[in-house]
């Protein structure tokens, strides 16, 4: 049965999803998680209902499955709801209160991805950049707002000159969002770590300096005072302590908290300023100054492959693996994986 909404936009009653049972699993089955028939919601005041044209996977949908989630506290904990946190698509309809309309294509954090369609906070997304697809621009919102908001926090953008930033991953998400976001704020040399065909990757998007990680560690490789910034959204124990010879008085270091345990130092050198950036809370602000830079041209797409809505749980196992550069993405309008 097909219900009517604003601009004559037809839109079904019920779709499909992928949902948690609530419980942890691993690879290669997923077993707590399925694709279910459920009612497509409504917008309440402040929200829109989009189908979902592109999604992506983030390591906090895997976290909130796998195993240990059981471990995670409250309001964390195994997922027992709709999947996915992030994605890109067509507004339907909208409750009140609401500054967008139908036909709008946004992208921004969803509430339950890895369906049909999905609700969104009106302040939480914001038009697309035109110049790319929806898996692309669905691919972006977690690791681009995230690395926009940490550079932020890092005195980005800047107008100061010969400005030195040290990513210290630059292969997986945020590191490829950030070396470019980084660039387009400022930065006139960007220094990261990668191997293998990950260090041809990373030079494509930006980066000035690559260190190969299996032949030396980057700390190790960097001169004393020689930056000005460093966003270490790998966040592995004594990062901080490791890095902070490098880092100019009236420096940098912000590490992006997750599960790998970094911290800040207990012991930083004079004059170094030092983040700890937990949740991202990106907006319409953010997710407006990202697509801006792509319109200009500064930042190209980071989806490594596309994957079909049945094939959510090999997306995943793929994540497992770490065998790619940049994001997975997930299309629930359409059925079939296909590399980008």
């Amino acid at each position: 049965m097909i219900g009517l909404v604003a601009a004559n936009v037809e839109v079904p009653t019920e779709m499909l999803a992928w949902q948690g049972s609530g419980v942890g699993c691993d690879h290669p089955d997923w077993d707590c998680i399925s694709q279910k028939t459920l009612s497509v919601p409504t917008p309440s005041a402040g929200e829109a209902l989009i189908q979902v044209r592109g999604s992506s996977v983030n390591p906090i949908n895997v976290d909130l499955v796998i195993p240990s989630c059981k471990y995670l506290p409250p309001p964390l904990g195994c997922s027992a709801g709709t999947l996915g946190n992030d994605g890109a698509g067509v507004v339907v309809s909208t409750g009140s209160s609401c500054g967008l309309k139908v036909g709008d294509e946004v992208y921004g954090g969803l509430q339950g991805a890895y369906a049909q369609y999905s609700l969104v906070n009106c302040a939480g997304v914001a038009l697309k950049p035109k110049n790319i697809n929806f898996v692309d621009a669905g691919a972006l919102p977690v690791v681009a707002g995230t690395s926009v908001q940490c550079l932020n926090a890092l005195g980005f953008p800047s107008k100061k000159a010969n400005l030195t930033v040290v990513i210290a991953s630059g292969q997986g998400g945020t590191g490829a969002a950030g070396i470019q976001l980084a660039k387009a704020m400022g930065a006139t040399t960007v220094i990261t770590a990668a191997t293998g065909a990950g260090i041809e990757y990373v030079k494509k998007l930006g980066a000035d300096v690559v260190v190969d990680y299996h032949q030396e560690d980057l700390w190790d490789f960097l001169g004393d005072d020689t930056v000005d910034a460093v966003y270490d959204n790998f966040g592995v124990p004594g990062t901080a302590d490791k890095a902070m010879h490098a880092i100019r008085s009236g420096g940098s270091f912000l590490v992006l908290m997750g599960g790998n345990g970094g911290e800040i130092s207990e012991n930083p050198k004079e004059g170094v300023n030092q983040v700890s950036f937990g949740f991202a809370s990106f907006g319409s602000k953010e997710l407006s100054q990202i697509a801006a830079y792509y319109e200009a041209g500064k930042m190209i797409p980071i989806t490594a492959a596309a994957y079909g809505f049945n094939d959510v749980k090999q997306a995943w196992t793929d994540k497992e693996s770490g065998h790619f550069y940049g994001k997975l993405a997930i299309v629930p309008v359409n059925s079939t994986t296909f590399l980008v």
